[in-house]
């Protein structure tokens, strides 16, 4: 069977590339729609709502404290993310840049805990946070997650690849490990701390078994628990449901629209530099 004619299967491609797209567009536009519909024009078929209105937004703000739920997600995912760049770039820079005994075996440690299910370490977790008086309080949403073992791994490989001549220069001209991770590594890596900021934000963003589990007070919820608690509440206004999980999920659109060229740029560098 011969293959297709190239005036031809490029816009094959592209048709096919373009409905695919749509297909996985499609869900977050009818979450959209129907978030501006009234409670009367909820299933009335297409993606415009028939008489847009912003009930279902004053609704979810009057009935549940979402604002509140948006601020105790955002400071707990900006803290985490902090640490996970923090931890990240200065074991990262110890395992690639920096020679003591142990080394291999601290980053086979590492790689190790990688390949631990999350599943398997829960309730060891969850035991040590209740032993430290952590529940129902910031400690147990932040402190368990400030240093992540896929980024010290990234980082690590990151900075291997880097010329050792830089590191070099920097030595000779009498600057010590942490200037040299300040004004040497960090800049070179940005497109690799971007991507790891973006995963990082995500990650902690999207998190709902761990706050589900060590919160109990209403006011601490993350917003992820808000979706799931309006839910149950208003079970039969769904379009309130779907103002409130617009409100959740735009954070994190703006989040990755903020890093996009330096996630795709680390995703790139890291996929060239292995």
């Amino acid at each position: 069977m011969s293959s297709l004619p190239r005036w031809l299967s490029r816009p094959l491609f592209y048709l096919l590339l373009g409905v695919y797209a749509w297909l996985l567009v499609l869900p977050l536009l009818s979450l959209l729609s129907a978030s501006f519909r009234s409670e009367a024009d909820l299933f009335t078929p297409g993606l415009l709502p028939p008489q847009p209105t912003l009930e279902a937004y004053r609704e979810a703000f009057a009935k549940h404290p979402i604002l509140r739920y948006l601020l105790n997600s955002l400071g707990v995912s900006l803290a985490i993310t902090l640490g996970v760049l923090l931890t990240s770039a200065t074991l990262g820079y110890a395992l690639a840049r920096v020679r003591f005994a142990g080394q291999s075996l601290l980053f086979g440690f590492v790689v190790a805990v990688l390949l631990i299910p999350d599943e398997v370490t829960f309730l060891p977790r969850y035991l040590l946070v209740q032993e430290l008086g952590w529940i129902n309080s910031y400690w147990a949403l932040i402190v368990p997650f400030l240093a992540s073992p896929l980024g010290i791994f990234l980082m690590r490989q990151f900075l291997k690849s880097l010329p050792q001549d830089l590191f070099d220069a920097a030595r000779i001209d009498g600057a010590g490990h942490l200037r040299t991770l300040w004004y040497v590594a960090l800049p070179l890596a940005a497109p690799a701390l971007g991507a790891l900021g973006a995963l990082s934000f995500l990650g902690a963003w999207n998190m709902y078994l761990w706050p589900l589990v060590v919160i109990n007070q209403n006011e601490m919820k993350t917003a992820q628990i808000a979706i799931a608690q309006v839910q149950s509440v208003e079970v039969s206004s769904w379009n309130v449901v779907a103002a409130a999980a617009v409100l959740v999920l735009l954070p994190t659109l703006l989040a990755f629209l903020l890093a996009q060229r330096a996630f795709i740029r680390g995703i790139a560098l890291g996929g060239l530099k292995g």
